[in-house]
């Protein structure tokens, strides 16, 4: 069976070998590539850059050793990965290298080729992986070559050696005197490759872990036990002031140490970060860091590598320290490095990745804050957690918060919601989890906690943004509703918790309460409003609704002056839906515009068709429109679309829009208003004194009349406070010169009161009710 994991690779190859003499090491190296990797063809060749020629030195071919040759480098796929350190072609090689005859004898598809260099970092030659079919190599396929190349570099380096020894020794008139000597430092040079190659292949099978914390941890130990080194570790540097490094891996005398922070420079790694390399041969011990307070006080050598990532950039570096001076030649410690720290860089670097992958994935960009997934992780945990007994959630959403993006833009929105965030943060106790869910919804998590500790919780976060906000010069006043549920009380699973937060937190804001504790008949209600918005969907869709019709009156005679037009639903199945209800719906399930847009065209051919039966309707019809259908821009068009299509004038209608509607955003309500006066359009403000509008604001409104809020009318005749109110809107109005109509007159005395202030104009059932077309033809038009 071929292994299928990096370790297991490094111990296939250690043990292949193992036992292979020096004379055939390269051929084994070669065939050992070949099936760990599943190729067809390995080869390792020697490149005299300056002859320009190419030898090879093993070549394992189709289960089988295939003799040596020599050929010329230009053209070759060889000559590229000289220029290139690393070449791949997935396929189509003999096609991308014509002049390679090697490739094409072989029938060679695929191809991946690697450079070979001396441990002091000469170049050396080639190893190249070659298929006869596409090519698609394993992921550990970069660790494995690169071990390979270390010690076929080595074994080539040793050759070449041994190689020019023998020719000098010919070569030299001397060589009878100095033979001793030359076969002394032979003799060493091949100590030396081979002490260099178990050192490899010794690091490389004791690393079990593939990657993580636990590869950095056992690179380290085993790479100073290969070195006979009393001292091991890896460091990075801190992202934010490089002039500091902290170590990740830390072991002395084979034991993990705790990791600190230190500061870099004038101490040896400090070199290393500027020239990639420093060895101190003696006294290093008084070059360290102040903060191993003198625990390192025995060391005397130290070698540090820099570790790059693949920019080239500095991360940290890998280091070895000694309790004895270093010989005068360091060159297996230096190579030994050199190679794992390609290794170390390319763990820490993909860790890196997988951070900011994770950040991308768990974190709140706008806010820092644990996103959705991030949070439903947590609570899966937390729930499945034996030892979590019990927690509250708290779901917030921020009030009103859409006027803010609208009327001060969503960049000053989103600086808004970073704030909040912060407030929410700085409220919480220790062990409380805060996330964002999006939008202006976060959420909270007070493990541990019953209704009464969760309930204190959620005064903190209304109390963090009591206060006025101060936002780039701009003020702003928040509150939130605050939706809470419990566990395991409430609900058994994350998602249903969630959900019963949810539905408290709705009722919270319907309600306008701070904050509203789920209770079992809340989930009731929401599956009914539910079933009613999508049998109300299917009614919009199908035209099954009806407009009913009130008349507006003129006080002083009772005579007709227009009339409001007023959605009205009967459904087969739930029978008549009060209008306040299955409007609120179609607002929260965002079914408004299609509705509004319905009644402006139903209201349109009900006026054409009573012009067209000789019936007309004195002043204007009054149509209703709601705020999220006032921000359409296309409002406009279908209005007067809909006038066409059934040949209508403009001027025959008045849109009604509510106080809030326009004070959303008044300036553009400003200019929405007279575009709409331009085109012939009636306007009416609803609802006045109900919303927050100022007489600076008023008075640029294109309107022509204001409409009294029905709930100061009822009272007015009992409430000294609503009279007053109702005789200053009158005489406001008045002077702005506007007309008031007043709704909901449902007695005499009221309509001779209104009279009385000023008000001429007036609705409600002492006049009339809401009527069919039909009736109200019947009763008022004829």
């Amino acid at each position: 069976m071929s292994p299928t994991t990096a370790p297991e690779v490094f111990l296939q190859l250690a043990e292949k070998l193992s036992y292979v003499s020096e004379e055939g090491f390269l051929q084994h190296l070669m065939k050992s590539l070949a099936d760990i990797l599943g190729v067809d063809h390995a080869v390792v060749e020697h490149v005299d850059r300056q002859l320009g020629i190419v030898t090879t030195l093993a070549v394992w071919s189709q289960r089988d050793f295939i003799e040596k040759v020599t050929y010329p480098l230009a053209g070759t796929s060889s000559q590229h990965v000289t220029k290139h350190a690393r070449y791949f072609v997935s396929a189509c090689a003999c096609q991308q290298f014509p002049d390679d005859k090697r490739l094409s004898a072989l029938g060679v598809e695929g191809y991946l080729g690697i450079t070979i260099t001396a441990p002091d970092g000469k170049f050396l030659g080639v190893i190249a992986l070659m298929h006869s079919s596409p090519l698609v190599l394993p992921r550990y396929t970069d660790e494995v070559l690169s071990i390979a190349s270390a010690l076929a570099g080595a074994e080539l380096a040793r050759q070449l050696t041994e190689t020019q020894t023998q020719e000098q020794l010919l070569c030299d008139k001397w060589a009878l005197q100095r033979i001793g000597q030359r076969n002394e430092a032979l003799i060493s040079t091949i100590n030396e490759q081979r002490r260099f190659q178990n050192a490899v292949v010794s690091v490389a099978t004791a690393v079990s872990a593939e990657n993580g914390d636990a590869f950095l941890h056992q690179l380290t130990a085993h790479t100073a036990e290969a070195l006979s080194a009393e001292v091991g570790f890896i460091a990075l540097l801190d992202k934010q002031d490089f002039d500091f490094a902290h170590t990740l891996t830390l072991y002395v005398n084979g034991q993990p140490q705790k990791n600190f922070a230190y500061y870099l420079p004038g101490v040896p790694c400090d070199k290393v970060m500027v020239e990639q390399e420093c060895i101190v041969h003696e006294g290093a011990a008084v070059m360290l860091p102040a903060e191993t307070n003198g625990a390192l006080s025995w060391v005397n050598g130290y070698v540090g590598r820099r570790l790059d990532n693949s920019h080239g950039q500095p991360m940290g570096l890998i280091g070895v320290m000694f309790k004895k001076p270093l010989a005068d030649n360091v060159d297996i410690v230096r190579n030994v490095l050199q190679i794992f720290a390609a290794r170390a860089a390319s763990e820490l670097e993909r860790q890196q990745d997988e951070d900011r992958i994770r950040q991308l994935a768990f974190c709140d960009p706008g806010t820092q804050l644990p996103n959705r997934a991030a949070f439903m992780s947590y609570l899966e945990r937390t729930c499945s957690d034996k030892q979590t007994s019990a927690l509250a959630l708290l779901l917030l959403d921020l009030n009103h918060f859409k006027e803010i993006n609208d009327t001060a833009g969503h960049d000053l929105g989103d600086l808004v919601l970073k704030d909040v965030a912060k407030s929410f943060t700085a409220s919480l106790k220790q062990g409380e989890y805060l996330a964002r869910l999006g939008g202006d919804e976060f959420v909270v998590v007070c493990p541990g906690g019953g209704a009464n500790s969760a309930l204190e919780t959620a005064q903190r976060l209304c109390d963090s943004i009591a206060l006025p906000l101060i936002v780039d010069q701009h003020s702003f006043e928040l509150s939130v509703g605050i939706g809470l549920s419990l566990y395991p009380q409430h609900a058994a699973t994350p998602l249903e918790l969630l959900k019963y937060a949810d539905i408290a937190m709705y009722q919270a804001k319907r309600q306008k309460l701070a904050v509203c504790v789920f209770e079992p008949w809340m989930s009731r209600v929401v599956a009914e409003q539910l079933h009613i918005a999508k049998r109300l969907a299917v009614a919009i869709a199908d035209k099954k609704l009806t407009l009913h019709f009130q008349p507006q009156v003129d006080l002083h005679n009772g005579q007709l002056i227009g009339a409001e037009a007023l959605c009205r639903w009967h459904d087969d199945e739930l029978g008549n839906v009060a209008p306040g209800r299955f409007i609120a719906i179609a607002e929260e399930r965002g079914m408004i515009v299609a509705l509004g847009n319905w009644v402006i065209e139903e209201a349109c051919r009900q006026l054409g068709q009573w012009q067209q039966q000789g019936q007309m309707m004195p002043g204007q019809l009054a149509i209703n429109i709601a705020a999220q259908q006032f921000e359409q821009d296309d409002l406009v068009t279908h209005l007067l679309d809909s006038c066409v299509q059934f040949n209508i004038k403009p001027s025959q209608l008045s849109l009604e829009i509510t106080e809030s509607s326009i004070m959303a955003n008044p300036e553009k309500a400003i200019a929405m208003t007279e575009v709409l006066k331009s085109k012939g359009l009636g306007l009416s403000i609803d609802d006045f004194g109900t919303g927050y509008s100022s007489l600076a604001y008023l008075k640029r409104f294109s309107a022509d009349k204001i409409k009294i809020d029905i709930s100061f009318v009822r009272d007015m005749l009992n409430s000294e406070n609503d009279r007053v109110i109702v005789a200053t809107i009158i005489a406001m109005t008045n002077t702005l010169g506007l007309e008031t109509i007043a709704e909901g007159i449902e007695h005499q005395d009221q309509a001779e009161a209104l009279l009385s202030m000023g008000c001429t104009l007036a609705q409600g059932y002492y006049f009339d009710r809401p009527l069919t077309a039909d009736m109200f033809a019947q009763r008022w038009l004829n």
